[in-house]
Formats: structure tokens, C-alpha cells, sequence
């Protein structure tokens, strides 16, 4: 059975998470996000998210600016 949202911010307390912070949504963009870091198909995501354009998958595509900050400083040889 699928958890919902209550008993979802009563697990992230027991285990010293953010209740606020943690929703339903936020396991299904973690699930997207690890996906196209460890798949780069974008069409296999949209089609397991559900989404009828691959415009809307791209969202799970962008990068938070401490990922940018990362990847800028592992490609650039400063």
C-alpha cells in the first residue's frame, strides 16, 4: 500500500528528516533525478513518469547551481 502524505511526514520524523521538506513528489523527482544520472534516456523516463511530452521530463534535466558549480569545477582545469 502507497503511503500518504501524513504518514509520509510522520516516517521523516522518526528518522531526523524535515517533515516540511518531504512530500510525495519529492521521491518521484529523486526517483527522475537518479535516473538520468544513471541513464541518460529521456524518453525511457518520460514513458515511466507518465508524461505525455518530453518537454515536461526535462525539468528532472536541470541542474541546481551547487551540481553546476560541481561539474564546472570537475570539467574546467583551473
Amino acid at each position: 500500500p502507497l503511503l500518504d502524505r501524513s504518514q509520509l511526514k510522520t516516517i521523516a520524523s522518526i528518522y531526523g528528516l524535515m517533515p516540511e521538506v518531504v512530500h510525495p513528489h519529492s521521491f518521484r523527482h529523486r526517483f527522475a533525478k537518479s535516473f538520468i544520472e544513471q541513464c541518460s534516456d529521456i524518453s525511457l523516463l518520460s514513458d515511466l513518469l507518465g508524461h505525455a511530452n518530453l518537454e515536461t521530463t526535462r525539468i528532472y534535466l536541470r541542474r541546481s547551481s551547487a551540481e553546476q558549480y560541481e561539474i564546472v569545477n570537475r570539467v574546467v582545469n583551473w
